[in-house]
């Protein structure tokens, strides 16, 4: 059996030492298993590429490929890149900070063997700042609660997936891409494996509020209909509460000969309010246009700029 392991990169030198010496330690005591590192260099501009290109691999049954991009295109697009070259009959996913036990692989491989098609880490304990876990926290309960098909709380993107589930989900042509929740889509036989989370081994996470947000944003709008339904139900409430306020104001004036308040700020709160409602409402539909803009120009997710592979004594199946 040939196993793929599908490691996206960005500026990671630091870490690649430490992961490989792992990964040996991990795949040695799995002699009937077959390995790939699949690396996928996402624009680094350091010199991991070279780094990976100094791993060693004799006497062992693990290999590495390397996919370099042309530029930087993102930590869900170089997954992508990665299930696409990746040849094994299981699919492994990890990054090389080493956030992601490679010791749990064992655990993955045992319950693939069992009839799993998809097997993922849940994590129990982690080690970012209590804002950030807060904040994660938040977003999978959000997703949950408006996604027409739910994901796993607090499972990322660490886990195995058979051949089959892998080539499904890469040939999948939308752009705005949140693995985790196509792994969900698709069903077949599922399982989470429970972990803690460490922290870094060396360096600094590439990956920016922004891009967190944008990946965030991603997953909202890319798998529910509720934040449009929403901002129909908001100026459903506006116009009600204009019109409540209104036949309030007829009322007093015509029917108990109240006198109607001279001044602004009656109009000033309705002009908010609608205001208010109107901007919220075309935010939201502009968000859907846009992905349809994008995904309408069908470009590549990714361009490879060129791969490499590991000389070995014998090519893997």
């Amino acid at each position: 059996m040939l196993v793929s392991l599908v490691i996206p990169v960005l500026n990671e030198s630091e870490n690649l030492p430490a992961l490989w010496s792992r990964l040996r330690a991990v795949t040695s005591g799995l002699s009937d298993v077959e390995f790939e590192a699949v690396f996928v260099d996402d624009g680094s501009t350091d010199d991991t590429a070279a780094s990976i290109n100094a791993l060693p691999v004799e006497g062992g049954n693990l290999q590495w490929v390397l996919v370099q991009l042309s530029r930087n295109f993102g930590h869900q697009a170089a997954i992508t890149a990665g299930m696409q070259h990746a040849s094994g009959d299981a699919v492994v996913f990890l990054d090389a900070d080493l956030q992601d036990p490679p010791e749990l692989i064992v655990d993955f491989l045992d319950h693939f063997r069992h009839g799993y098609d998809v097997v993922y880490g849940v994590r129990k304990n982690r080690k970012e700042p209590l804002w950030l876990r807060f904040c994660f926290a938040s977003f999978y309960r959000l997703f949950n609660a408006i996604a027409e098909r739910p994901i796993p709380l607090d499972a990322g993107d660490f886990g195995l997936m058979s051949k089959r589930v892998a080539k499904l989900i890469a040939q999948m042509p939308e752009r705005d891409r949140l693995i985790r929740g196509m792994r969900s889509w698709v069903g077949f036989k599922q399982i989470g494996i429970p972990y803690d989370r460490p922290g870094r081994y060396a360096g600094t996470s590439r990956y920016s509020v922004m891009r967190r947000i944008e990946g965030a944003l991603d997953g909202l709008f890319g798998y529910s209909r509720i934040p449009i339904r929403l901002s129909l139900l908001l100026g459903i409430v506006v116009c009600l509460v204009a019109g409540v306020y209104l036949a309030s104001t007829l009322v007093g004036q015509f029917v108990f000969g109240g006198q109607a308040v001279r001044g602004w700020t009656s109009l000033l709160v309705l002009a908010f309010m609608l205001g208010g409602a109107n901007l919220v409402a075309t935010a939201i539909v502009g968000e859907y246009v846009s992905r349809v803009y994008f995904q309408g120009k069908n470009r590549p997710l990714f361009i490879v700029a060129e791969t490499a592979r590991s000389s070995r004594s014998e090519p893997l199946r």
